[in-house]
This record gives structure tokens, C-alpha cells and sequence, in this order.
């Protein structure tokens, strides 16, 4: 089974146990849309993990779209662990470091049909995740080197140039799964697949304050299936991304931008959210994270979108924070 109890390991006083590559396990990096991880203990469940979310993946004009046709996105974000934070939110010493490569592709598909006011549109996502992980004081975990991910599956309703307090607002309400095909291998620590269903709702704005500034923000609440062959569930959780700009010239912008994450649920075992207490003295097993940063946007004549970035990380639970350097490409397929 695979899972995690590094607030067990880090709430023991022994060095010992934190060098015995019996109990040895690594509290994982839910880096991105795409990236998956948790680690093995043969013997017993333990304290699972969230699912991958869209941490700071799109900011600006995050509500908005074109015209009906297709839309094609691409995301690469870097992760580079620095601390790990504890349930309490506790910065503790560790010698492992886990960095990933995410390349993530979207097809988007904005449809000409009608519905409650807005228009149809779906959408797919496709991860590819590159990991590596190093630990200079013990062995490292086994990473499965298949880089595919989770597929996800979206269907939305666009409302695009509706008013708002008398401001320009373009907003959109999807549905999305995320199906659990990607690369998994019971004999690797670490796997692109999360190895469980995970059900997301969110709803998206960009609101024109005007000639020169606008917002967007992207507020997503997530529900979680058991991993499969194992009686672990994570917990629901919502995450958001925020974004004030102001543009330079008209084809740039620079941002301020921010995302946040908080689990709303406890973890569970067999359906109790009491086990992992009773068993490992985990008194909570739900994660926190945020982070900001600055942000430059260029829009070409062609109208493609690229959106440079980094986020830095802090107030983390039960988590690795670090930094994140992102960048989105989006390419309108049809004629503006």
C-alpha cells in the first residue's frame, strides 16, 4: 500500500528511527496538476496525501476566452523543495530533497452551443511529470521513471462579456475528473498515477477594472476516492489562484499573483478519520499551503498568451514548501 507517515517519523525523538529504512518514509510534494506521489509501508496504512491541483497553473485572464473553436495551453512548472513543515506548522530538518519537471498539455474546446446564458466548452489535460530525489543521510525512495499522469476530463459553462458592478466580467463554472490511467507500478515509492479518482468544481472570473488593470481568480473545492486496493481516503480540500495586473503597454503586463491551498477534511482509514491519531499520533493530518510572487504577461499579435512567473512559498502544514518558476503558453487555434 502506499502512504505516508512522516508526522509519525517527525514526532518521534529517536534519531535512529529517522535512519531506519524500515519506517522510512517521505512526506510527498503535491507539486501541480500532473504530479502524484506518496510513499510504501508494507505493513500498516498510514496518513495518506492530496491529490495534484492547479497551484498558480493560470492567472491572468483565467476567466476569459475567445471565440468558439480550439484553444491550446501548455504549462511547465518547476518544484524545489526547501523545508518541510509539520502538522503543527513547524519547520523540521530533513535531508531529503524531491524536485520535479512538469510539462502539462490542455486542449480546450469552446463549442458554438447555448446553455443557461453561456457556452459550452470541454476540455482534456494531459500530465507529463519528470521527478528526482535525493537524501544524503539514507536510501532513497524508488521512482517509477514513466512520466504519464492522470488524465483529466472538464466540461464548462463560458459566460464571456457579461457586466459586473458596471465592469467588463467574463467567468466560467466547470466540472472536472480526473481519471486515475496514468503510469503506476506497485514496486515504485513514487508514480506519475495517483492511483485514485478525484472529483473538482470550480468557477473562474477575470473582471476588467479598467484601460490599464483588471483581476481573475480561480476558487476550486475537490473531492477525493479511496486509492485504489487500499482502505486510504485524503481528504476533500479547496485550493485558489489570485491575480491583480496592471499593463505596461498594451501588449504587457506585470503581476502580482498568489495561490492557496487548504485541506477542508481530515484524512481516513477504513472510513474513520480517527485512525491515523490513535495509531501514529497524528492529530492532524490536514495541509496547508500559500504562495505569491511577481509575474510578467506578453500577449503576441497573434494573440498567444505567455505567462512567466515564480512562486514563493509559506505557511505550509504537514507539507514541503520551496519555490515554484512557471510558465503558460496559450494559443488561440482559430481566427479572433
Amino acid at each position: 500500500m502506499y502512504h505516508n507517515t512522516i508526522n509519525r517519523i517527525y514526532n518521534t525523538d529517536s534519531q535512529t528511527h529517522l535512519n531506519s529504512p524500515k519506517i522510512i518514509v517521505f512526506k510527498p510534494l503535491l507539486i501541480l496538476i500532473g504530479i502524484f506521489i506518496w510513499t510504501m509501508d508494507s505493513a500498516t496504512a498510514q496518513d495518506p496525501v492530496l491529490p495534484p491541483t492547479n497551484l498558480g497553473m493560470a492567472n491572468v485572464y483565467d476567466g476569459m476566452a475567445g471565440k468558439p473553436g480550439f484553444i491550446y495551453q501548455s504549462y511547465v512548472q518547476v518544484f524545489r523543495a526547501q523545508n518541510y513543515y509539520d502538522q503543527f506548522g513547524t519547520k523540521k530538518q530533513t535531508d531529503f530533497k524531491l524536485h520535479s519537471l512538469s510539462n502539462v498539455q490542455q486542449l480546450i474546446y469552446l463549442s458554438p452551443v447555448k446553455l443557461l446564458g453561456g457556452t459550452l466548452a470541454f476540455t482534456a489535460i494531459v500530465p507529463i511529470v519528470q521527478l528526482s530525489a535525493t537524501r544524503t543521510g539514507g536510501d532513497r525512495p524508488l521512482i517509477n521513471s514513466s512520466v504519464l499522469g492522470d488524465i483529466i476530463e472538464g466540461t464548462a459553462i463560458q459566460w464571456s462579456d457579461k457586466k459586473l458592478f458596471g465592469k467588463p466580467f467574463s467567468h466560467r463554472a466547470e466540472f472536472d475528473i480526473s481519471f486515475p490511467l496514468g503510469n503506476f507500478d506497485h514496486q515504485y515509492d513514487i508514480n506519475p498515477s495517483f492511483h485514485a479518482w478525484t472529483f473538482s468544481a470550480y468557477h473562474a472570473f477575470t473582471m476588467i477594472l479598467n484601460s490599464r488593470m483588471s483581476i481573475s481568480s480561480r476558487n476550486q473545492i475537490n473531492y477525493n476516492g479511496t486509492y485504489i486496493d487500499t482502505k486510504d481516503k485524503a481528504g476533500s480540500f479547496y485550493n485558489g489562484n489570485y491575480s491583480i495586473d496592471f499593463s505596461i503597454v498594451p501588449a504587457m503586463k506585470v503581476e502580482l499573483v498568489a495561490y492557496y491551498l487548504k485541506q477542508i477534511t481530515p484524512d481516513k482509514h477504513d472510513g474513520s478519520s480517527h485512525y491515523y491519531q490513535d495509531a501514529f499520533g497524528i492529530d492532524n493530518t490536514k495541509e496547508t499551503a500559500l504562495g505569491f510572487g511577481p509575474c510578467i504577461a506578453y500577449f503576441s499579435p497573434g494573440r498567444t498568451l505567455i505567462e512567466a512567473k515564480v512562486f514563493f512559498e509559506t505557511a505550509e502544514n504537514n507539507r514541503f514548501s520551496g519555490y515554484r518558476p512557471t510558465i503558460r503558453v496559450a494559443v488561440p487555434l482559430m481566427k479572433q
